[in-house]
């Protein structure tokens, strides 16, 4: 490595003053895993590309940067003192390069930093200038600080043992943390932004509080990692037997499963205080898993109507905000809101005397006379006109939400969004990309104030059992009045315009589904119980209530275990 020019100087300097950090470099009795890339001495046989030279240049620096002594740091403290008033402002100098000499770092030191001699401090403001700022909360994490995180997960651990189990290992190992990270986001329980940044979703967050309530909330605590690497490292060094170690796996793995198994959701909450009182009704409103209802809230439209979701707009309504909400009525500026394209945004909310939330009005999405005209507003007499970020109304007063240029990541265009407004609803839209990162098409459609989407139908599966198709109508949707009809794979509408989101499938769990027992669901809401369906995983039978959930889908009710 001496012949490479560029670390020939440090190789020298090594040769000359000898090594250090040898025993923390290579020590065969803290050897297990090997992760740590060095060179070989080996120089490359051909020319390097440039990101390749630099690569390589990083690794021999960073190796050879091992062998040099530590990097000592002076901190420097200025106090001003202005007539009374104190300004204080801190600076680091090296004092000794060490390492950093072959990896070099600067400081930064302020303009003008050293300009005063300590022995005559004494000196003229000639100028100043004003800047006022408001503190803002941490910046969201990336994957590469979630990562960092993940790698010294551990360091705050109480315990010792726990702690010392962990030290340089962490959550995962670097093989498996990025692929974790990817787990979470493609089941929902994280989304990326189109920063970067990453965020916990409703969904992630209501699993973590529900493991806390039951209580099984050491499965999602990094203490449970430290404890099972100590029980790992007792193992490999002889002081714990292998059996004992997985008879304990299987204890806490049979307690796990039993408690979520039988577990009473109606009990999570129920010693938990009033977070206030029903704008409606004036009862208490308590909490449950989903939501803040009212007390006299019996759903399905029965007592009182009042409920606040706990997840809302994509952000999640803890307990605290949401008491806040009900005392105060607004909250201004409540961060931690998204919009479809997943980004986060800022907004006001307010708890009406109906018992509605409501979100203010951004007047963000309003036009004005200088911007491109596209056709007439659907709720007032205004022109709805092209915007950087909006196809939206020109009057200040108008309720309409207007059309984002981008939703899901998709940019829309003026012919479509006059399609939405004019119209009613867009030509087919096939590449939307979720939350998630999954495409999926669907039309726009105007709902009011706003635009909503709208889902063809599912598309039956290529091995989905097809049947003989009966000429009539099946049923009457009681929703919407659309008539049901039946395909090869489903029973569905002929079209989608009705508003109807009926789509039984004509087998459900290896069970057929008949002709009557459909026009039974739709018109009763429910049929069964069927004690001859399949589970799809196992191939075991199992026993159901099929139901129409509120989005017209089909759902199951299974018995409590006894």
């Amino acid at each position: 490595m001496s012949s490479v020019e560029e670390v020939k100087g440090f190789i020298e300097s090594l040769t000359t003053n000898g090594l250090q950090n040898v025993s923390r470099n290579f020590n065969d009795a803290k050897v297990s895993d090997h992760f740590a890339i060095i060179p070989t001495g080996k120089l490359p046989s051909g020319a390097l590309t440039k990101d390749e030279q630099r690569l390589y240049n990083m690794i021999l620096r960073n190796f050879i940067a091992s062998w040099y002594g530590e990097a000592t740091i002076e901190k420097q403290k200025r106090t001003a003192d202005l007539k009374g008033e104190i300004f204080n402002k801190e600076a680091q100098q090296y004092k000794s390069l060490g390492w950093r000499e072959v990896v070099p770092k600067a400081l930064n030191l302020p303009d003008g930093w050293g300009t005063i001699s300590v022995d005559d401090p004494e000196a003229n403001i000639t100028s100043h200038d004003w800047k006022e700022e408001k503190s803002k909360p941490p910046a969201r994490i990336k994957e590469a600080r979630l990562l960092s995180l993940m790698e010294k997960a551990g360091k705050d651990i109480e315990d010792e043992d726990l702690a010392e189990a962990m030290a340089g290992k962490g959550l995962g190992t670097p093989a498996t943390r990025a692929d974790t990270i990817e787990k979470l986001l493609s089941r929902g329980y994280i989304s990326r932004q189109q920063s970067g940044a990453l965020n916990a979703t409703p969904h992630g967050i209501r699993i973590i509080e529900l493991l806390r309530r039951i209580p099984v909330e050491w499965i999602a605590s990094p203490a449970l990692t430290g404890e099972m690497e100590a029980s790992l490292t007792a193992v490999q060094h002889g002081e714990l037997d292998a059996s004992e170690y997985m008879d304990k796996i299987i204890q806490q793995t049979r307690d796990l499963v039993e408690r979520i198994r039988d577990h009473d959701r109606s009990k999570l909450f129920e010693n938990d205080a009033s977070i206030g009182s029903c704008p409606l009704c004036g009862s208490k409103v308590i909490e449950t898993a989903l939501s803040y209802p009212c007390e006299n809230n019996e759903g399905k439209d029965k007592g009182c109507s009042f409920v606040l979701w706990k997840d809302t707009s994509g952000r999640w309504f803890d307990r605290k905000t949401a008491t806040r909400l009900m005392e105060k009525r607004e909250l201004n500026d409540l961060h931690g809101f998204f919009n479809r394209n997943g980004e986060a945004y800022e907004t006001s909310i307010v708890l009406t005397d109906e018992g509605k939330v409501n979100s203010a009005k951004s007047t963000g999405n309003k036009s004005n006379a200088t911007d491109e005209e596209l056709c007439p507003c659907p709720s007032c007499d205004g022109t709805i006109r092209e915007t950087d970020t909006h196809f939206a109304c020109d009057q200040e007063k108008c309720k309409f939400a207007g059309v984002g240029k981008v939703i899901c990541k998709r940019t829309i265009q003026p012919a479509e969004a006059k399609a939405i407004i004019v119209d009613g609803k867009s030509p087919l839209i096939d590449d939307f990309i979720s939350r998630r990162g999954r495409p999926f098409k669907a039309f726009l459609v105007l709902e009011g104030t706003k635009v909503g989407f709208e889902f063809p139908p599912r598309e039956a599966a290529a091995d989905a059992r097809k049947f003989e198709v009966q000429p009539g109508v099946v049923a009457i949707c009681p929703k919407f009045g659309a008539e049901i009809y039946e395909t090869e794979t489903h029973y569905r509408p002929r079209t989608s315009a009705t508003g109807c989101k009926i789509d039984i499938p004509r087998e459900i769990s290896k069970r057929e589904i008949t002709r009557d027992e459909a026009k039974e669901l739709i018109e009763k809401g429910q049929i069964g119980p069927f004690d001859d369906l399949i589970a799809k995983k196992t191939g075991n039978p199992y026993t159901a209530i099929l139901y129409l959930k509120k989005n017209q889908r089909v759902g199951y009710r299974f018995a409590k275990r006894e």
